[in-house]
């Protein structure tokens, strides 16, 4: 009896030794997974970017997580069976001496053999989800990466299913698998199954392992970040092979000795799937690294500066903003084979604490991720100097800006194309590639008119369940003077009051670098100081640039340099290059490699005049700052509800036109002989940035703004020196034309007279509030005096536009003209102004530049 005990007390030490062992390994496994799966829920409920991963990600770790869960409850089950097992039939003939003791044996036992089966479903669907993520973002949209998908899908499916079916079909009959003193019962000899369904469940591991390597070796980022990831899947590479070495030792043990290495096999297996997960999941741990290395997507990652100075590429991008982004993720899209790299001269913004969410706009202007110009003196303001925000980012403005998804009128659109002669540029001709942009709100809307399954969501103020308390007041003072409901502000008809639309997600940024793929080489970071041109015979050819460090470095294009820098930086970058005027470029010491007059010229910009109006009753939370404007639907989107989009009387515009150019004739002028939207009037749930600092942000007043949508004043940017690390000397010459004046005039006794003289708007509004020795707009205000309100408050509403105008800078295929291999594409294209924020139209124009360009590009 003495060796029984001992023989008990032995085998108990040895069980309960393998068991804490197991069960140590599997708390770090459960804590690492919990931890995956905190984070991931964490920013998700934040909309932080994690590298542009796929929800299936998410999925994935909870399943995971349910995952360990089984794990732990199968090592109870299975410790408690041990136990009995050993307790009751060692001296007993090896089974149970009682029904009741059999019964608990047998239950434990059916318990673990159920769990097992969830344990390789849950498994399997770890590993189809962490497949198709990858292959997703690793793949180009095409139909051989469709069908690999659905390859893999299939293999794993099939590998859950064999484990499965090997787990059902071991024992015959079914409940041999856990009553043991069934009369009958048998198991077949598992190890060829075993090792086929172990030889896929290493192939697998591995494949999410090794898939990312490429990418990793391709795109030059910093070396600690590189040295994180490889560092990373060399451990799972390293635990992959291992698992391999240990399901041959396994397959080739005989059964009844294979507890002689349960400790090993569920340590390796547990540690295995753990590391092959939060490696696949990585992602969600960078915010923990962040002392190591920049957050970075592994899709978006800039790539190291110090770059040779032989390297080549298909295609070089200059300004990785809306427009660069998304043409090169076409590109490379349409044609995988390209090399094409991105370049931007700020950093990747993916993980700025204020990015995402895009109530916090106002807070990102002035900062890091902003150029912050500053216009030259305005004659025509007062001499007051403007500042002109521009996204410095990843993405560009889409970074910083307040989301306004509006594409503006259809006549605004055919006359951009009849200037240019081409209809492409028509709104017609454009409208395929503003249904190609967009994922609609409304999914009932007319297919002919909105998109459904484009990259950028749009939602508007009753979309997110924003019902702003004073949305019925606004609507009924419009109506009561004749500006009825539009119900589809981008019908290409956007007249009356509409609800403003934003290309939000839930009230979170959607950034060109993040909704557009980005297979590419990136540079960011990183300032290109010109083109390089060269003479080939009477021709003049783009063949790289150069970037403004300390060796000049350059970069060569196979086939093309494109110019996506923006509104300000294309015509200042032209210039640098020797391309622009001459006389200007040899005032700054440039010299001339095309004299092209126009560039630089015929720059546009929205001007808008603010004015702050005190509530009535800001007792009941009408604005933000008020404690009672607490509803958190309030914040997932702009304080805003409509906007009011219309003309101005005909007969003192056509005098205005008249004034600026007497031999004009006003009734053959483009913004005469058809219906225009001259004015854009709206109302903002906020005291928001007012000059008069003794308006405070409490919610007792709310901001309204009146801007000149189709402005006639033309500026210009030059440069202000040769160095490209200068800002260019601005000048968008607002309000030089009576026109201008005219229609600010019109929009602000319009507003003045919905807001006071309406029984709506005196319901909401107690009075204007100006500034000391100024009086309110009145119903009898004299131009003069509203003048002086415009040249005190005026200010740009970041909608600039021209500079390297099409038709004059380039043709309609976005080609410089006069450089062979040089294009642009960006908002200096576009020839004349739209009546609308132009974020829209840019998204549109580069989806067809990556059109027209695919269609030329040399494979």
């Amino acid at each position: 009896m003495g060796s029984i005990t001992e023989a008990i007390g032995k085998r108990t030490a040895e069980l309960s030794h393998d068991g804490r062992d197991v069960a140590i390994t599997l708390a770090v496994c459960l804590f690492l997974a919990t931890l995956t799966t905190g984070l991931r829920f964490w920013l998700s409920r934040r909309r932080r970017p994690l590298f542009s991963m796929p929800e299936s990600m998410t999925l994935a770790s909870l399943v995971l997580l349910a995952h360990y869960l089984t794990a732990f409850l199968q090592l109870l089950f299975y410790s408690y069976a041990v136990a009995t097992y050993l307790i009751l039939t060692i001296g007993h003939g090896g089974y149970p001496t009682s029904q009741t003791q059999s019964w608990r044996l047998t239950f434990t036992l059916k318990c673990v053999y159920y769990l097992r089966l969830a344990y390789a479903t849950g498994l399997g669907l770890v590993k189809c989800s962490i497949l198709i993520a990858l292959f997703r973002s690793l793949a180009a949209s095409s139909k051989a990466a469709r069908h690999a998908i659905l390859v893999i899908m299939a293999v794993c499916i099939s590998w859950s299913l064999g484990a499965t079916l090997i787990s059902l079909l071991n024992c015959r009959p079914l409940s041999y698998n856990w009553n043991l003193q069934h009369s009958e019962g048998h198991c077949i000899n598992r190890n060829a199954a075993f090792m086929a369904v172990s030889i896929i469940d290493v192939v697998t591991n591995a494949a999410i392992l090794i898939l990312p390597l490429p990418r990793i070796i391709r795109t030059k980022i910093t070396r600690p970040e590189k040295l994180v990831m490889i560092s990373l899947l060399i451990l799972g590479l390293f635990v992959v092979a291992i698992t391999a070495v240990r399901t041959v030792t396994i397959a080739r043990t005989d059964f009844s000795a294979i507890n002689d290495h349960g400790k090993m096999i569920s340590i390796w297996t547990t540690v295995e799937w753990t590391v092959a997960l939060m490696i696949a999941n990585s992602p969600v741990l960078w915010p923990l690294l962040d002392w190591l290395a920049p957050f970075h997507s592994m899709e978006n990652a800039p790539v190291d500066t110090n770059m040779t100075t032989s390297e080549q590429f298909d295609y070089v991008i200059v300004g990785g903003g809306t427009a660069g982004c998304v043409l090169a993720s076409r590109l490379k899209q349409y044609n995988s084979s390209l090399s094409i790299l991105l370049i931007e001269a700020g950093p990747d913004a993916s993980n700025h604490p204020l990015v995402p969410d895009g109530s916090k706009a106002t807070q990102l202007l002035g900062s890091e991720l902003d150029w912050t110009y500053e216009t030259v003196p305005q004659i025509h303001l007062s001499d007051r100097v403007l500042s002109n925000h521009a996204g410095k980012a990843l993405g560009g403005s889409t970074t910083i800006n307040s989301g306004g998804w509006m594409r503006g009128a259809k006549e605004d659109y055919d006359l951009w194309a009849s200037l240019v002669g081409d209809s492409r540029w028509s709104y017609q001709g454009l409208l395929p590639y503003f249904r190609k942009l967009e994922h609609h709100f409304d999914p009932s809307a007319d297919p002919e008119v909105h998109g459904f399954d484009g990259p950028i969501k749009t939602e508007t103020v009753s979309s997110t369940g924003r019902r702003y308390p004073l949305r019925q007041l606004v609507q009924e003072a419009w109506n009561s003077i004749g500006v009825t409901y539009n119900p589809d502000i981008n019908s290409g008809s956007p007249y009356g009051l509409a609800e403003v639309v934003e290309n939000r997600e839930n009230g979170m940024r959607q950034m060109s670098s993040s909704i557009y793929l980005l297979d590419v080489e990136i540079m960011t970071k990183t300032l290109v100081k010109r083109v390089l041109v060269e003479e080939r015979g009477s021709q003049k050819v783009a063949i790289g640039v150069v970037l403004e460090d300390k060796d000049e470095s350059q970069i060569m294009a196979r086939q093309e340099v494109i110019i996506a820098a923006g509104a300000y930086r294309t015509p200042q970058l032209m210039m640098l290059s020797g391309i622009g005027p001459a006389e200007e470029l040899r005032a700054h010491g440039i010299d001339v490699v095309l004299d092209l007059p126009d560039v630089g010229r015929h720059f546009a910009d929205h001007v808008a005049v603010s004015q702050w109006w005190q509530l009535k009753h800001p007792e009941n939370g009408l604005a933000i700052g008020s404690p009672a404007f607490t509803d958190p639907a309030f914040f997932r989107g702009n304080p805003i509800d409509f906007v009011a989009l219309d003309s101005v009387p005909l007969d003192g515009f056509r005098q205005a036109l008249a004034k600026d150019d007497p031999n004009c004739n006003p009734d053959e002028h483009p913004l005469i002989t058809s219906q225009r939207v001259h004015v854009e009037i709206f109302a903002v749930y906020v005291a928001h940035n007012a000059q008069d600092p003794s308006i405070a942000v409490d919610g007792t007043h709310i901001t309204t703004g009146v801007s000149c949508m189709l402005p006639t004043s033309r500026g210009s940017i030059k440069l202000a020196d040769r160095d490209a690390r200068s800002a260019p000397r601005i000048d968008p010459n607002y309000c030089a034309t009576e026109a201008d004046r005219y229609v600010l005039r019109e929009g602000l006794r319009r507003l003045r007279e919905v807001l006071c003289d309406t029984p709506a708007g005196q319901e909401m509004i107690v009075s204007e509030t100006v500034e000391e020795k100024y009086l309110p707009l009145g119903p009898d205000t004299d131009d003069e005096a509203i003048d002086d309100l415009i040249r005190r408050r005026a200010a740009t509403l970041y909608h600039p536009t021209g500079g390297a105008c099409m038709g004059k800078v380039v043709d309609s295929d976005l080609r410089v003209k006069g450089i062979e291999g040089l294009r642009v594409v960006d908002a200096s294209v576009i020839p004349t102004p739209l009546s609308t924020h132009i974020q829209a139209c840019v998204y549109a124009l580069a989806e067809q530049a990556a059109d027209i360009i695919s269609g030329v590009c040399r494979v």
